[in-house]
């Protein structure tokens, strides 16, 4: 029975480490602009809000992944630059800026933990 609660305890306490693992993925995928790599964090379906877009739109995982791509090739992003980052049971929020020359774009990304990270949620400002 230890042997059980010991091997139990591992696995727990591992599951924070994966979910680090996968931000830090995450972060170097929109550091490099790697949307092909971007892909697979998508959740099923997602809110995306452009600052150029007047309403928050729900899309697919591929219409997503489209859509930020497309405003990182119009306004010439060059970089991102993770502020912050904060976990609330199965939430995770990272925010950061999108560096394009002398302009910088607020990003805020609404991920879940369900198996492995999904993003539920971007927004641009």
């Amino acid at each position: 029975m230890r042997k059980i609660l010991l091997i139990l305890g591992f696995l727990i306490s591992f599951a924070p480490l994966m979910a680090q693992k996968q931000t830090e993925q995450l972060v170097q995928n929109l550091q490099t602009a790697n949307f092909s790599n971007l892909l697979s964090f998508w959740d099923k379906e997602v809110e995306v809000t452009i600052l150029d877009q007047i309403n928050q739109q729900k899309f697919s995982p591929a219409e997503a992944n489209q859509q930020l791509q497309n405003f990182f090739n119009n306004k010439a992003i060059v970089g991102f630059e993770r502020i912050a980052e904060r976990k609330v049971g199965t939430t995770i929020y990272i925010t950061g800026k999108l560096l394009s020359g002398l302009i910088k774009y607020n990003l805020t990304l609404l991920l879940q933990e369900k198996n492995g990270l999904s993003i539920i949620s971007v927004r641009v400002s």
